[in-house]
């Protein structure tokens, strides 16, 4: 029988399929609180913005990245759950459970490393612009098409911080432009919705 020490399990990376269960469960988690109990958080804007911009987020990263001939699979990271799950605590909400790992089968194009990468943000801030959009076209469902849509840039916003392991830090490493195009969007739809 294997036995694992505290520090390797709490680096442990878990691979697919369990690990999309465990990133959306800890960011709604933390982007949720005690709301959790409450049985109509599972219809609210938070709740539906969380599913469909995490796991358009992450998605995306892998399509781009296997567009461009490059394996990838998203992979849980224990302390990243950990971290995610403790800023359910805080005021500020560290979302950070995983991450899509990519590799090359040979030689990797810089612009599919980039658009791979920025492909994450991208979707919700394309998302978050849509559903703005419909929410001033649609009156009666603007509270709600808007709660969606700011999930989606805070997540936007919050992985283009640029540390690492974030995409921030990726994107403006490779391209610095871009990256600030995206910050900028992703802060004022942060602001404005």
């Amino acid at each position: 029988m294997k036995r694992y020490s505290w520090r390797s399990t709490l680096f442990m990376e878990i691979g697919e399929p369990l690990s999309w269960p465990l990133g959306i469960v800890s960011i709604i988690v933390a982007l949720a609180g005690f709301q959790l109990l409450n049985i109509g958080f599972y219809s609210s804007p938070i709740f539906i913005g969380i599913l469909i911009g995490f796991i358009s987020h992450e998605y995306m990263h892998r399509y781009v990245s296997r567009k461009y001939h490059m394996a990838s699979i998203y992979t849980a990271n224990a302390l990243g759950v950990v971290v995610t799950l403790v800023s359910s605590l805080l005021p500020i909400k560290l979302l950070m459970p995983g991450y899509v790992r990519t590799w090359t089968l040979g030689p990797a194009s810089r612009k599919g490393v980039l658009y791979s990468v920025a492909s994450g943000p991208m979707i919700n801030i394309a998302i978050a612009a849509v559903l703005f959009a419909f929410s001033l076209f649609y009156q009666p469902y603007s509270f709600f098409l808007r709660g969606i849509a700011w999930i989606n840039a805070y997540l936007s916003l919050f992985n283009l911080i640029p540390i690492p392991p974030l995409d921030g830090e990726k994107v403006i490493r490779l391209d610095l432009m871009l990256w600030a195009v995206m910050f900028v969007v992703s802060l004022v739809f942060v602001l404005i919705l």
